[in-house]
């Protein structure tokens, strides 16, 4: 299989909710979170680059802390983030290598991925131009008002969470990025949603295995279980 595919994992955000500081640097079961993704990346037979967005200080801490800096732990390149997370997952994609035609963006703080859901991925963006990882939803929604009170049931039916890898052309995705008015628009919460805008129709994958961000403590406990799990 051709390595067509440059993989941008975005490092670079300060984990308020979890950690204080970049979540990506948190050991989990015995690696830096930030490592399990690399590893699933290195493992997918398309991959031909890892971009990490970091910023020096942290790869610096990284290398502190595991004794191996990003590239010690499977990365190519490490460029600087922005301020926001778009403008990050922007500047890999920008620094990934012209030479392969497909990007596909990865959030660190998921790091129970599989590198066959990596390959699913990139085979549904060969095919439709786009795609994404995702679950469909199995809760029943509410819509509450400012009291919380619930005001309706929502139907769940062809709702889908969206997750990462998120995959598309280079120059689409590039070119989405572009077109994207922060101002107007506000800020976008995925890559998807800026190639919705830019008129593509990214396809959902469905997720083959427990694929969620790490965002609160449980979390942490959860994907340490499950990483357990799955060496035992």
């Amino acid at each position: 299989m051709a390595r067509d595919t440059a993989a941008v994992v975005v490092a670079a955000g300060a984990g308020r909710r979890l950690a204080g500081s970049n979540k990506a640097l948190l050991t989990l079961a015995g690696r830096p979170m930030l490592a399990w993704s690399l590893a699933a990346l290195r493992a997918a037979p398309s991959i031909g680059q890892i971009v990490v967005v970091m910023s020096a200080a942290d790869d610096a801490r990284l290398r502190a802390e595991s004794g191996r800096d990003a590239r010690g732990h499977g990365a190519d390149q490490i460029v600087p983030g922005g301020a926001e997370r778009w403008e990050s997952s922007r500047a890999g994609a920008q620094a990934a290598d012209p030479a392969l035609p497909l990007v596909l963006v990865h959030d660190a703080a998921r790091p129970l991925l599989s590198a066959d859901d990596v390959e699913r991925v990139l085979s549904a963006a060969r095919s439709h131009g786009a795609a994404l990882l995702a679950e469909p939803l199995a809760d029943t929604l509410k819509q509450a008002d400012a009291q919380g009170r619930v005001q309706r049931t929502m139907e769940r039916s062809g709702l889908w969470r969206a997750q990462t890898p998120q995959a598309a052309r280079r120059a689409d995705l590039l070119a989405a990025f572009a077109a994207w008015n922060a101002a107007a628009l506000g800020l976008p919460t995925d890559e998807a949603v800026m190639l919705e805008t830019a008129g593509l129709a990214p396809v959902l994958v469905p997720a083959s295995a427990p694929n969620f961000k790490v965002t609160l403590p449980h979390d942490l406990l959860l994907a340490e279980a499950i990483l357990a799990a799955r060496r035992g």
